[in-house]
């Protein structure tokens, strides 16, 4: 079924990688996809995102979503088309997709903030009820989001099903909701949360991730370490096995990134290395099936930076070994990954030549990933 309805969008469907990246019958490449018009960014970053590939369909090798210039986008190929929203919204963007072509995201529109669901070809988007924003989606059509709620002064977790608002995400007790980051096949949910009180004797907020079993009769957790020094756990993704994959922000002693990966989600959490040279990283997204997980690894040079020093390049790290990076548009110019298949695609964000943030994909992607030489390499605890 998903096969004719992704072949009636003129899409085709890829050779399939072995788990862990490992080489496939494909040809490795860095795929530049188009913009929309009057979309560039006079002042590029890879921490301010506006324009970037945020999720790649599923056993398709041409659709995948994103924002072009902090407006909702997707490309079949490298070919953009806008997503039609409301007369009258401001920014926009589309986080997921799944296997069918389901894609959803948020929109500002005249009315506040929406989440909502679109295909290709569809006249107009489906506001999804009662939601501000739409997170995940899975192939079974269920969608996860939130709404913050002025009244009750807190953010609730929503699921969705075939249009219709299917339950409330609680918080694990003791913590508010603060966001949903991605949905498993199975229905598993990671997010993260903000704990109501410091614990007795900090000062600090506890802000850990969160994880949403597949039951709903089943009570959320906290994902480990439940920290009180000022540390912050962002959750970014799940994989169909139930590993979870985020960052820790530093607050104290030296603001730093750290890429976190949690095997199981009543497990220890796993930090992966820094690419070397790097002063942190993140994860940003994990494959389905193969445990690979890319982000970003950030870099800090003397100035002038070296030519092949760009501040920040996309990371890719397959569970093992040391943190790689992918190939840029052009020397000193950073990379980002927010996407990442099982027939080993990114897709991300690069800067060119010309100082224009591109929507990219690379392909084979284990066969273009390097350790990054660098004269000295940071020390990480």
């Amino acid at each position: 079924m998903a096969g004719s309805i992704l072949a009636g969008l003129g899409v085709a469907a890829p050779a399939q990688a072995a788990p862990g990246g490992a080489a496939a019958p494909c040809k490795p490449s860095l795929q530049v996809l188009q913009t929309l018009p009057a979309t560039d960014d006079p002042h590029p970053s890879p921490w301010v995102r506006r324009t970037q590939v945020s999720a790649i369909a599923p056993g398709s090798s041409r659709l995948a979503v994103g924002m072009s210039g902090m407006k909702a986008a997707y490309w079949i190929g490298d070919r953009v088309y806008a997503v039609p929203v409301p007369a009258g919204s401001g920014t926009g963007r589309v986080v997921d997709v799944n296997r069918s072509g389901l894609m959803v995201g948020q929109v500002s529109t005249p009315e506040g903030s929406k989440a909502f669901s679109y295909r290709h070809g569809e006249s107009a988007i489906t506001v999804l009820p009662g939601g501000d924003e739409a997170s995940g989606v899975n192939d079974r059509g269920v969608i996860v989001g939130s709404l913050w709620d002025a009244a009750l002064n807190r953010t609730i977790g929503l699921e969705w099903s075939g249009g219709r608002l299917r339950r409330e995400l609680p918080p694990p007790a003791g913590y508010r909701f603060h966001t949903a980051s991605g949905l498993n096949n199975a229905g598993q949910v990671s997010g993260d949360g903000q704990a109501q009180d410091p614990l007795p004797g900090s000062r600090f907020l506890v802000t850990p991730g969160l994880y949403w079993p597949a039951y709903p009769a089943t009570a959320p957790s906290v994902l480990r370490p439940v920290d009180d020094t000022g540390d912050g756990y962002h959750t970014r993704g799940i994989d169909e096995s139930g590993r979870i994959v985020g960052y820790r922000w530093r607050e104290t002693g030296g603001a730093a990134e750290f890429a976190v990966l949690w095997n199981r989600p009543d497990g220890d959490p796993v930090y992966a290395p820094w690419a070397p040279g790097a002063i942190g990283g993140t994860f940003d997204a994990i494959s389905p099936n193969t445990g690979v997980a890319v982000g970003l690894a950030e870099f800090t040079y003397a100035a002038p930076r070296p030519p092949d020093s760009p501040q920040a390049r996309a990371q890719y790290w397959t569970g093992s070994g040391p943190m790689r990076v992918l190939p840029g548009l052009a020397p000193s110019r950073f990379t980002a990954a927010f996407a990442v298949t099982d027939d080993d695609r990114v897709g991300g964000a690069a800067l060119d030549a010309q100082n224009r943030v591109r929507p990219v994909i690379w392909t084979c992607a284990s066969r273009q990933a390097f350790v990054l030489e660098h004269p000295r390499s940071a020390s990480q605890p």
